[in-house]
């Protein structure tokens, strides 16, 4: 036990050495402070969870689920909810590894605040195999340290760009017109119209990361195209089966959810390097003829220009961008469309702020997305009540933290639970409030929150590379949509549950009803 001499003592000397950020032993969450609580923080054995068999490494994994518990790797957003619910806000079990769960801001703040130049997150046990075994190197997402800083740095240079998005609108303003028609003229099956908003998002991206179309809405589509889709589908889907601990031999050997993905990543790699291999040939002819423009906001153009990335790596990241942008954003769009259809009221609002800035048929531009404020604050708070993915973020500490009066040492990893500070933090968490994200006239938000908690793409230096590109892509859907049609719900889709797979979705397909607006 420190006295309280001791304690100003030890602070004055934190004071000094946190000047320049370095690392002592434990930090904390005050930077450049440390409080006596913090200095008596409790070993890592010590933080709450599950005990007995639950800490026993593969077997304690296993015991947090059905049929041991009623939860399910679906429904885990609700059993962490639960676990904290009787330990509070820092939790240790087996999750694959031994895991600390957090879901404190202030907490959350800390990881990210010292996680380092290079932040380390665990990557994707059946990719991993996959690369090793055909000898492909590691992708973006897979990178760790210096080799993942290395490559990142250069697309964090195209990314970045206010720009990097608004350069494709004006293609893909021409996708969700489509889209829209086809919503306006089709009947669907829930389960047809799943298949459509998952052709929105691969139709979309591809303009960003091949510089063409799909043509995935035409009646005939090319059967390349469906091939790519469909293989593009079943990637994903073997990816969130290992990476919810359904296939485990896959890293041993290959196993039968192995087999499939690996046949599918190789269809998908074969033709997104056909798709590069075509833009680079395409590029060349025009640095001949003096047309490039080295300035071009081009995301495909200019990661080819740069001649340290091999057509392989190039292809490699755009991969990485279509596997991000495509399922995450086609279930979003239907979570967020479905927030608009329950709440009707904040549905006529943003239709109002549409047809004022745009009309009936005016193109989303650049200049009126930035003036779209009820839009942005509408997705932030779909966000905030149905959060993209289930745990957050993850990262494995590169130094020693206390975190909520814990010592957790480096290399732990610590999954931040942010979708539990999005209800407990907020007034009214159950009621959909656009109105709490928009800033009053004296320029303060009306609802504080900590800004740590609605952070959908993360955070950071390795927050998602795509999140300009699927956040304008639903933009343009809700936008679109509003323009041309009311959205309604059909009476069993009024109370949906939702889970996550990897992403939110609803646990039965969504039964919308679009309805052309006269």
């Amino acid at each position: 036990m420190f006295r309280s001499q001791n304690v100003t003592f030890l602070r004055n000397i934190l004071d000094k050495c946190f000047v320049n950020s370095t690392v002592l032993r434990w930090r904390t969450s005050s930077v450049g402070h440390i409080s006596s609580d913090e200095v008596e923080a409790k070993p890592l054995n010590a933080i709450p969870g599950p005990g007995g068999l639950y800490q026993w490494p593969l077997i304690g994994s296993l015991l947090n689920f059905k049929p041991f518990t009623k939860f399910t790797t679906e429904t885990i957003h609700e059993y962490l909810d639960q676990l904290h619910d009787k330990y509070g806000p820092v939790v240790k079990l087996q999750l694959g590894s031994q895991v600390v769960v957090i879901s404190d801001p202030k907490d959350i703040e800390t990881v990210y605040r010292n996680e380092g130049r290079y932040p380390q997150r665990p990557g994707l046990s059946i990719l991993d195999a996959y690369n090793k075994r055909n000898n492909i190197q590691d992708n973006i997402g897979q990178l760790q340290g210096e080799a993942w800083y290395a490559l990142r740095t250069p697309v964090n240079k195209r990314l970045m760009k206010a720009d990097s998005a608004t350069h494709y609108l004006e293609q893909q303003n021409k996708v969700t017109d489509d889209f829209v028609h086809i919503l306006g003229t089709q009947n669907f099956t829930p389960e047809t119209s799943q298949d459509l908003f998952f052709r929105y998002a691969s139709e979309s991206i591809a303009v960003v990361i091949f510089n063409k179309r799909l043509g995935l809405f035409e009646a005939n589509p090319d059967q390349g195209s469906v091939d790519f889709l469909k293989a593009a589908e079943t990637s994903l889907h073997m990816i969130q089966k290992a990476g919810l601990g359904k296939s485990l031999a896959h890293k041993w050997y290959r196993n039968k959810t192995y087999r499939t993905f690996e046949n599918s990543q190789n269809l998908v790699r074969r033709v997104a390097i056909g798709h590069i291999e075509q833009a680079r040939k395409v590029l060349e002819q025009e640095m001949k003829t003096g047309e490039f423009n080295e300035d071009s906001p081009n995301l495909l153009y200019s990661l080819l220009s740069d001649k340290k990335l091999t057509n392989e790596t190039v292809a490699d990241l755009m991969i990485s961008l279509y596997f991000a942008g495509t399922d995450s954003t086609a279930k979003y769009t239907q979570v967020f469309l479905y927030n608009l259809a329950k709440h009707q009221e904040k549905q006529q609002n943003l239709r109002k702020e549409i047809l004022d800035l745009l009309g009936p048929e005016g193109p989303l531009t650049a200049t009126a997305l930035s003036k779209m404020v009820y839009l942005k604050a509408a997705l932030k708070e779909s966000f905030r009540m149905i959060p993209p993915v289930a745990i957050g973020n993850t990262r494995i500490l590169p130094v020693d933290l206390v975190l909520g009066g814990y010592k957790v040492p480096a290399g732990m990893k610590v999954f931040m639970f942010n979708k539990r500070p999005a209800r407990t933090h907020f007034e009214n968490p159950n009621q959909f409030l656009p109105e709490r994200w928009l800033r009053s006239e004296d320029n303060t938000k009306k609802d504080s929150a900590q800004s740590m908690i609605v952070l959908p793409f993360g955070h950071g230096p390795r927050n998602c590379i795509g999140r300009r590109f699927a956040v304008q892509e639903i933009y343009l859907a809700a936008v679109k949509v509003l323009q041309k049609l009311q959205i309604d719900l059909q009476p069993e889709s009024a109370f949906e549950r939702f889970i996550y797979l990897p992403f939110a979705q609803a646990e039965k397909p969504i039964r919308f009803k679009f309805t052309k607006i006269v």
